[in-house]
């Protein structure tokens, strides 16, 4: 296996609203009764799925509970990763130390899982997250992650992006704080397929194959980004096969229920040109576009719509931002030439 293969910490810019997520999740009864596991049945592989066995009655739900669990119990081993070591990453020495790597987070994943009786695999590939820019090449493989059998169809599972988020420190290196992403539960491949490129191709579980070539010009999308309605991921993979460049807007993925309805579908904006946005939520939502100048202008809301007609008369660069509770973060970027 080669040596990048456990090196690759990645944390999309997700904004975490996990309480509302959870609010509203379909999994309310098995979310809880995972993060309640008891101590005794965590001694063994084979503790923790009789326990998830005695609740989860079907595939989904097994994985789901033990994507919750992992991503509860496991935490990001910073200190492999700054120091290069990356030690034992086997499925029992994680358990036992409950700190990995990607790959750690990809191997007790699956032997838990296999041990429910679902039919789970260790993915190995290259990944877009932390460090990555846009257009950057890949060399050797990066990270890992797990492959589900949920209702015949193969889902993308990435525990290790769904326990949280990093950063680099004052010294420039890896911090990771632990704040739960379910964003990477249960992913359609047309969607895990912009930001996780499998080693062995028929791993990404796509009716066509994805060069290198294509997975570094695709946009790094996270999954939550295709449920806005903008872009679909068909077309967008129908497009990358035209060899094409991609002129996309900027689009980040933030938890909080809303779609976009309209919204120009290329970066660049020209000068003068009006433009029209509307996003519809029936959540009671803020959104702003951050102008050239840096003047935020307030959408207008109308019932369930939030429209804003805006024409730029600068060049620079425009932001779309939408209010959680944590701040204003950003959902759409355009340039304007």
């Amino acid at each position: 296996m080669k040596s990048f293969f456990l090196l690759m910490f990645v944390f999309p810019n997700l904004v975490d609203a996990a309480q509302s997520q959870t609010q509203r999740s379909p999994f309310n009864v098995i979310d809880a009764y995972m993060r309640h596991c008891p101590a005794n049945s965590e001694y063994s592989i084979e503790d923790i799925a009789f326990y998830i066995n005695r609740s989860a009655r079907t595939d989904l739900e097994k994985a789901r509970a033990v994507y919750v669990w992992m991503t509860d119990n496991v935490s990001y081993d910073d200190e492999s990763f700054n120091s290069g070591d990356f030690g034992d990453n086997s499925a029992e020495n994680v358990l036992r130390t409950r700190l990995a790597v990607c790959a750690g987070f990809a191997n007790l994943f699956t032997e838990i899982a296999v041990k429910t009786g679902i039919e789970a695999v260790t993915v190995s590939g290259y990944a877009k997250g932390h460090g990555y820019s846009e257009g950057d090449s890949f060399g050797d493989v990066d990270h890992a992650w797990n492959a589900v059998k949920i209702d015949g169809a193969w889902k993308i599972y990435d525990a290790t992006w769904g326990q949280g988020s990093g950063s680099e420190d004052s010294r420039g290196r890896m911090q990771s704080t632990k704040k739960f992403d379910e964003q990477w539960f249960n992913v359609d491949p047309k969607h895990s397929i912009f930001t996780h490129l499998a080693e062995i191709p028929y791993q990404n579980f796509l009716p066509q194959t994805i060069s290198m070539a294509e997975f570094e010009r695709l946009p790094q999308f996270q999954p939550k980004v295709f449920q806005y309605g903008l872009f679909s991921a068909d077309e967008l993979l129908i497009h990358v096969k035209t060899k094409k460049a991609f002129k996309l807007p900027e689009m980040h993925a933030v938890s909080l229920p809303f779609q976009i309805v309209s919204a120009p579908k290329t970066r660049t904006i020209k000068q003068k040109e009006r433009i029209t946005i509307e996003i519809k939520s029936n959540e009671d939502l803020h959104f702003n576009l951050v102008d050239e100048l840096g003047d935020w202008i307030p959408f207008e809301k109308k019932e369930a719509s939030y429209v804003l007609n805006f024409t730029p008369y600068n060049y620079g660069e425009i932001h779309i931002n939408v209010e959680t509770p944590e701040g204003y973060y950003p959902v759409l970027g355009y340039e304007v030439k």
